[in-house]
């Protein structure tokens, strides 16, 4: 079920004004990277190793394109993450939902700030990461609608 996370604030938020939203924008091709868009990332790693940016245009489309496909999917797996390690900001999001009277996208972006650190810190080891997906997916609790 589609939740209340926001895909459009996520990619619509200036994302270069803190640490915290490059965080996103980093947690997210990770997940592209590493679920979804494999063998597009494989081929854009190697063709920037063999030949550097100027002859990956291809390359680079093919994951552009791949990672916008499965945009709504990596950012339900950080919903995921959010709901089963993020608590208090899953909390503050739900508690400014109820109130009705405004958006919550403070509140919201919070939550993927807090699920994509999580996604990041798991990132050091693949088994952590696919882990941390799982774990999350099993206890995760409905994100406020």
């Amino acid at each position: 079920p589609q939740n209340e996370l926001s895909q459009s604030s996520t990619l619509n938020s200036s994302m270069g004004d803190s640490i915290a939203d490059e965080a996103i924008g980093q947690a997210c091709t990770l997940l592209t990277a590493a679920l979804h868009c494999r063998r597009q990332s494989a081929e854009l790693k190697k063709c920037l190793a063999a030949s550097g940016s100027a002859g990956c245009a291809h390359a680079q489309q093919a994951f552009a394109t791949c990672s916008h496909e499965h945009a709504s999917e990596v950012i339900s797996s950080l919903v995921s993450v959010a709901s089963a390690h993020c608590k208090a900001e899953v909390a503050a999001f739900a508690a400014c939902k109820r109130g009705g009277s405004r958006a919550c996208e403070e509140e919201d972006l919070s939550a993927l700030r807090c699920a994509s650190l999580q996604v990041l810190r798991s990132a050091t080891s693949a088994l952590r990461l696919r882990a941390l997906l799982s774990q999350s997916a099993l206890e995760s609790e409905s994100y406020p609608r």
